[in-house]
């Protein structure tokens, strides 16, 4: 039986992975320059090589308004001979140095020869009319920039766009087809999977920019939405997806091979394999579990952090980042300043994160954390939208220390014997087990978790551990729960927050810090698996641009 299982996972993924010798791209970078009137400079930089085929190619159907003009190409920065008509099957040799413009039913290719198959970098220019488009309530810039590449080894790109004036943090940004970033910051426009993972034959590039009416001077009106409202949930719903996505293409494969059911029990299989489970497959069950008013988990947050994870208790890995600032802040690691700015209608506060104390750390990635911030702050003096803007632009090397921050106390875990390899089946069905302390531990640490999301509704007052409220905020941060605990806490005790070692306003400071930072990075943070979207458009409805990329 179970030599039959690993047939049926072999044929399975034999039937979805091809296996061909590629070509790559290793880097596309672009920079866009929207001009007043609605068009766009383009820059285009190729980092490739190749092992067969005669150029390079990038298709852009459905154009609708808009034109390509004044297209250029260079290798190396040596500038090539443009071709009046290209033509598609010449040889190598008679298309290495030059570059063209191949007309398709439904658009156009710009395409350059290959010269030859060693490592070449290409650069191409050109100008976009009607780059901009016009809704009733909005002037968008909607458009695929890099298509999906089949047969290609394509690993990184970053797209900036400027403009004619500095474009606000504000701004509302999106980009759907690949797994990595877009954000706003200092006047232009990222999209990026810098430092994450490589993209695939099936990953393109949709950017998304909403602008206010009459900021740029063009009569050009989108040709299929009427408002801003329309295209969003185009977007969103991926309605107008230019051909099948990658999973789509991937059930109609396996329900043609009728494959389904190996399909699930590899899923389950792997899922049992990596998962965890209690000792005797013990569960905890909430509505079962009784409310907890001390501290668990020893007062160990990153403890706590990690049986979060484990029991899917709502985990989130940043949401540790506010337990660990309140945490320094209770060891006279850093401290909060507070300035109230005075306006001409009415005054503001103001406040920054002093660094300068030059504290010392028993954990190595409380220290990297720190060294981050410090960088952050340039000075050591770190301000809220100061440190926003560096995590919107640094978000895989900060989320990178919470990741780390969890695998190293499951390590420890497991190193302590406190996890282990299963035995049998009947001792779990899973194959990590976690032993009886763990079981009560997070039996408590669910506990403490009802009691602060329900301990409004507790008449008895004077039964709260009051002086304790601040190791209770750190794992409410845990929870994601923190601005209700805080909201509660000045409602229910306001005479009895002074009794802490932390006074409520350095609280306030402290929710207020890591949820603005907490919550700028989720506005950059814009993932897609490589489908969705919609983006085949122009004149025949989403995006435009659109079409494949890649070498023949």
């Amino acid at each position: 039986m179970k030599k039959l299982f690993y047939i049926i996972i072999c044929v399975t993924l034999f039937s979805i992975l091809k296996v061909n010798a590629r070509e790559n791209v290793y880097n596309i970078n672009m920079d866009i320059y929207l001009n007043e009137d609605g068009s766009a400079n383009v820059t285009e930089v190729w980092q490739v090589d190749g092992d067969s085929g005669t150029e390079w190619f990038k298709q852009i159907q459905n154009l609708g308004n808009s034109e390509i003009k004044d297209f250029k190409v260079y290798r190396d920065n040596y500038p090539l001979l443009y071709r009046e008509n290209w033509i598609v099957n010449e040889t190598l040799e008679n298309k290495k140095e030059y570059y063209g413009i191949n007309k398709i039913e439904n658009g156009i290719e710009l395409c350059f020869g290959k010269y030859d198959y060693a490592p070449h970098t290409f650069r191409l220019t050109y100008t976009l009319t009607n780059a901009i488009s016009n809704v009733a309530d909005a002037q968008i810039f909607n458009w695929r920039l890099i298509n999906n590449m089949p047969g290609i080894n394509f690993e990184n790109f970053k797209i900036n766009i400027r403009g004619f004036y500095y474009f606000p943090d504000s701004l509302d940004v999106w980009g759907t087809g690949y797994q990595g970033l877009a954000f706003v910051n200092s006047g232009t426009i990222t999209l990026s999977n810098e430092e994450n993972p490589k993209m695939n034959d099936k990953s393109y590039v949709v950017a998304l920019i909403k602008f206010p009416i009459g900021t740029f001077k063009t009569n050009n009106n989108h040709p299929n939405f009427n408002n801003f409202d329309q295209v969003l949930k185009a977007y969103k719903e991926g309605s107008y997806e230019f051909g099948d996505s990658k999973a789509s293409k991937i059930i109609k494969l396996v329900l043609g091979i009728g494959l389904i059911s190996s399909i699930i029990a590899l899923i389950n299989y792997f899922a049992k394999r990596n998962g965890y489970g209690f000792i005797n497959n013990k569960k905890i069950v909430k509505k079962e579990t009784p409310a907890f008013r001390d501290i668990p988990c020893n007062k160990d947050i990153y403890y706590g952090n990690v049986l979060m994870k484990l029991n899917n208790f709502g985990y989130k890995e940043t949401n540790i980042f506010g337990a660990i600032i309140l945490k320094w802040v209770k060891e006279n690691k850093i401290a909060f300043q507070k300035a109230v700015k005075e306006g001409i209608f009415k005054s503001s506060e103001h406040y920054s994160l002093d660094l300068t104390k030059n504290p010392t750390f028993d954990n190595n990635l409380e220290q990297e954390l720190f060294n981050l911030m410090y960088e952050a702050s340039l000075d050591g003096i770190l301000e809220a939208n100061e440190f926003e803007k560096w995590a919107r632009i640094n978000y895989t090397k900060f989320t990178k220390v919470f990741t780390n921050i969890q695998e190293h106390k499951l390590n420890e875990l497991k190193q302590n014997g406190f996890i282990y390899k299963r035995h049998s089946k009947q001792e779990c069905k899973y194959y990590n087990v976690m032993n009886d302390k763990l079981y009560e531990d997070s039996k408590q640490l669910l506990g403490l978790k009802i009691f602060l999301e329900e301990f409004s509704s507790i008449d008895k007052k004077e039964t709260m551990e009051v002086h304790l409220w601040d190791e209770y905020l750190m794992f409410a941060y845990l929870f994601g729960i923190a601005d209700k605990v805080m909201s509660q806490l000045k409602k229910l005790y306001p005479e009895l927050l002074e009794q802490n070692d932390i006074d409520y306003n350095t609280m306030r400071m402290v929710n207020t810090f890591s949820a603005r930072t907490l919550s700028s990075l989720d506005k950059a943070r814009n993932y897609s698996a490589g489908g969705g979207g919609f983006s085949s458009g122009g004149g025949g409805g989403g995006s435009f641009g659109g079409g494949i990329s890649g070498s023949r």
